[in-house]
């Protein structure tokens, strides 16, 4: 028999309603009570785990935006006394910190090590006796709807300061945060979003799915659309942060084809040079549609496999390959920075194809050199004005765009192999490609091949149609 399925609110209702008959209580009001009373025990299990933290001596304005002077929130994440915050309130670089504990003692912290994937620190202070840890909630157990309360202790206040809300969603900005829609301020980033039982959803942050940068999101305080770091995440890479190491992005290195991420598969366009998919021997023209056994079909779901893993770790990555769709697997380590791309050059302008090329035969036999560059590859490799490139290491060379598109491939230094055609014969030449530098000229030969002279030119005049109908 077909199981009935019943809503988070409706159960919600529910319990209240048998603790409110249980209490001897049956109206609305008394539910409005005890929902109180279960968001102030809440955020009891928790206050021991809230600091207070102050930053000292910052920069007034960070990438073109003024920083507040006020203090922020902290959560302890390990009994030694390791805290974490949100780098919002290190923007400015602060020439010190003060922590203060729920018991109201106000010591120094250090900054141990920065997360600049999650936008959050690690501090430290020195304590003489253990701290109070929060109880992660466990990513399973995350679910749309539920009850969510943000804390901070940044108010003077000894209790700390809440808002209530949901959580909206479990996997946003790629992959590396939940949202609530409870309301969020600088004055609660770093501080603790919990359940309803109290235990820790996640680190509360400003982030952007679309800006990386320290201050991305920010704007959205206040609005409804807050960002917390589940901090199970943090656990996972709190050995590492303890250490002093600072926790990058992790980069494949890779360009995909075309714009629409949401429609398109995630074929490679280009791998950069020296990046973990060139070494591991991803190519250009490979469909990635497997990571560590998570399918791929779109390139959103690339970027979503891809948003929560940091420099150092390890991928194991499935393509499709060739006209066959032959599956390639290989292993991949991200890095936290890929040397800067070189576009490789040939060192040719290629003459614009005529506005009624699509009808011309001739059209896609080919790119015509319109000019070459003094002292680049093309002019080392004796290539000619006039000269018709027909093939690039055996791929068809069918226009310019097309030509790019092969040339973006390779590397500077790279020998390819050119196919020319110059007047009636065929030859191949070797081309060692170059970086691009060439500047130029104020004066080029015409851009677009000769109109024909007026005894060529097709018959023009008013030609009469007899439409059948009107006869």
């Amino acid at each position: 028999m077909k199981q009935p399925v019943y809503s988070l609110a409706w159960c919600l209702t529910l319990i209240l309603g048998s603790l409110a008959a249980s209490a001897g209580l049956g109206a609305q009001d008394d539910l409005d009570v005890l929902e109180e009373q279960a968001v102030k025990r809440a955020v009891e299990r928790v206050a021991p785990c809230v600091v207070r933290i102050e930053t000292l001596g910052s920069a007034e304005q960070v990438e073109g935006q003024l920083l507040g002077a006020g203090p922020s929130t902290g959560v302890i994440v390990s009994a030694d006394g390791l805290i974490v915050s949100s780098a919002f309130a290190f923007a400015g670089s602060p020439a010190s910190t003060l922590v203060t504990l729920p018991t109201g003692q106000r010591m120094p912290a250090e900054i141990v090590a920065r997360d600049r994937s999650r936008m959050f620190v690690l501090l430290k202070v020195a304590v003489s006796e253990p701290l109070p840890v929060p109880t992660p909630v466990p990513r399973d157990e995350l679910a749309v709807g539920q009850w969510t309360i943000a804390v901070g202790r940044a108010a003077g206040s000894a209790a700390p300061h809440v808002s209530v809300g949901i959580l909206s969603a479990t996997r946003r900005v790629w992959g590396r945060a939940v949202q609530t829609d409870a309301k969020i301020s600088p004055a609660n980033y770093g501080g603790p979003l919990i359940d309803i039982h109290g235990r820790v959803i996640g680190v509360l942050v400003p982030l952007s799915p679309q800006q990386d940068a320290i201050l991305a999101g920010a704007e959205w305080y206040d609005s409804g659309i807050g960002f917390a770091v589940p901090l199970v995440d943090i656990q996972r890479l709190l050995p590492r942060l303890a250490q002093g190491l600072d926790v990058e992005p992790g980069l494949l290195g890779i360009a995909l084809e075309g714009n629409d991420i949401y429609t398109l598969p995630a074929k490679i366009a280009a791998c950069a040079p020296q990046s973990p998919a060139r070494k591991a021997g991803l190519q250009a023209g490979d469909t990635i549609v497997e990571i560590d056994g998570v399918p791929i079909a779109r390139q959103s779901e690339l970027r979503h496999a891809l948003g929560p893993r940091v420099a150092g770790e390890q991928v194991r990555l499935v393509v499709q390959r060739g006209a066959d769709g032959q599956r390639v697997e290989m292993t991949v380590e991200l890095v936290a920075t890929i040397p800067p791309y070189r576009r490789p050059e040939l060192g040719i302008l290629p003459m614009r194809p005529p506005a009624d090329a699509a009808d011309d035969a001739a059209a896609d036999a080919g790119v015509v050199v319109r000019y070459v560059f003094p002292d680049s590859a093309a002019a080392a490799a004796g290539i000619q004005p006039g000269d018709r490139l027909l093939s690039l290491d055996g791929a068809a060379v069918s226009s310019a765009p097309a030509l790019r598109s092969l040339l973006i491939r390779h590397d500077p230094g790279q020998t390819v192999a050119l196919q020319l055609a110059r007047g009636n014969a065929t030859e191949t030449v070797s081309v060692q490609l170059g970086p691009q530098a060439v500047t130029v000229p104020d004066a080029l030969p015409a851009a677009h091949p000769p109109i024909a002279a007026a005894g060529e030119r097709p018959a023009v005049g008013i030609v009469d149609v007899q439409i059948p109908e009107a006869a």
